[in-house]
This record gives structure tokens, C-alpha cells and sequence, in this order.
């Protein structure tokens, strides 16, 4: 006779979140709509996946703000990818930096649909002026997991960097976010 261990209750509903996103990240990243229609009988269980979601973005957060930006390439990204990869539609937000490239916001500046959108330079900069910032980050995701920028991403960076500089604001870099990874415009020798 063949015993089989039953797992615990957690590792039972892990094992269920894994089935149904296919990811621990995708998982934590999911609409609460979503994760509510996988664990339709623990809600309860839901709403801590929601709370350690908070816990971990304000973790980031909290880890970017205690530095120069541009000191820490890696905990720019992890802070990016925690609130970007995973979005299923693109979604663009800016790093404001100050003079000392300290974070000062960040702002969702656009919500696009699966695979486009749209920014606007002139209320890009006007916002920066607007806040003081001396700097910004420009950050998109590409749904489909691959983080190649496309022509327009190329186009609209070259526009956004241009207008600022017209105001002394300096775009330090572009990063697009995906599942599968990140390109940065700065570190590919864009700016």
C-alpha cells in the first residue's frame, strides 16, 4: 500500500496560485479580481496576498528613497519590475529626481493598452518643473515580456530628452520593464 503525504494548507493554496499564474511574481502581482477568481473559497487568504503585495512595494520604495538613484541600478529595477512586469497593459511612470538624484515621486504618468502608450513630452517636463525635480527616470513595461524597445520607444525617448533639456531637466535614463528582464536606454548607450 502507497501512503501519500498530504500537503499543508499553504503549501496546497501555493501550489494552486502556481497553477493558475504560472509564477510566485505573476501571482503577487495579480488584480485582486483575479486572485479572487483563483481562491474563490479563501479570501482571506487573498487579501494577505494583497497586504504582503503592500508590504513589499512599500519595502522598495522605501529601499529607493534611502539612496542616490542612480547609485543602485539593481534596486531601481527590483522596485520597477515589482510594480511593472506584470501589468497586463503598458503603463508609464516617471522617477523625480532631485539635484542629487534623490527620489522626490514617482508618478504613473500614462496607462496604455496591451501593447502601446502614448506620452506626451511638453506635460512630462511641465510636471517636472512643476514638483522641482532636476531629474527623471522614464519607465514603461511591455506585456508581452520582451523589454526590445520598438521605434516609437525610441522616438519618444529622443523627444522627451530633448524637451527637457530645454529646461535644464535631465532624463537620466529609460527603462522599459518585462517579465523576462529590462533594457536600459543609459546602460545601452543612448544617453
Amino acid at each position: 500500500m502507497i501512503h501519500t503525504v498530504e500537503r499543508p494548507g499553504a503549501a496546497r493554496l501555493a501550489d494552486r496560485l502556481i497553477a493558475e499564474f504560472g509564477t510566485s511574481s505573476s501571482a503577487l502581482s495579480a488584480s485582486p479580481e483575479r486572485l479572487k477568481r483563483a481562491l474563490p473559497d479563501a479570501t482571506h487568504v487573498v487579501e494577505l496576498l494583497l497586504a504582503a503585495r503592500q508590504l513589499l512595494l512599500h519595502s522598495l520604495g522605501q529601499e529607493i528613497r534611502q539612496r542616490t538613484i542612480l547609485g543602485d541600478d539593481r534596486a531601481v529595477q527590483q522596485y520597477l519590475f515589482a510594480h511593472m512586469a506584470h501589468m497586463p497593459v503598458e503603463q508609464a511612470r516617471i522617477l523625480h529626481l532631485d539635484a542629487k538624484n534623490g527620489l522626490i515621486r514617482d508618478d504613473v504618468v500614462a496607462y496604455g493598452t496591451v501593447d502601446r502608450v502614448s506620452l506626451a513630452p511638453r506635460e512630462l517636463v511641465r510636471q517636472a518643473l512643476d514638483i522641482g525635480a532636476t531629474g527623471m527616470i522614464l519607465a514603461h513595461n511591455h506585456p508581452s515580456g520582451d523589454s526590445t524597445p520598438s521605434n516609437c520607444d525610441m522616438a519618444v525617448t529622443r523627444a522627451i530628452f530633448a524637451a527637457a533639456k530645454l529646461f535644464d531637466i535631465r532624463l537620466l535614463d529609460h527603462i522599459i520593464v518585462s517579465r523576462s528582464g529590462f533594457y536600459s536606454f543609459r546602460a545601452k548607450g543612448h544617453f
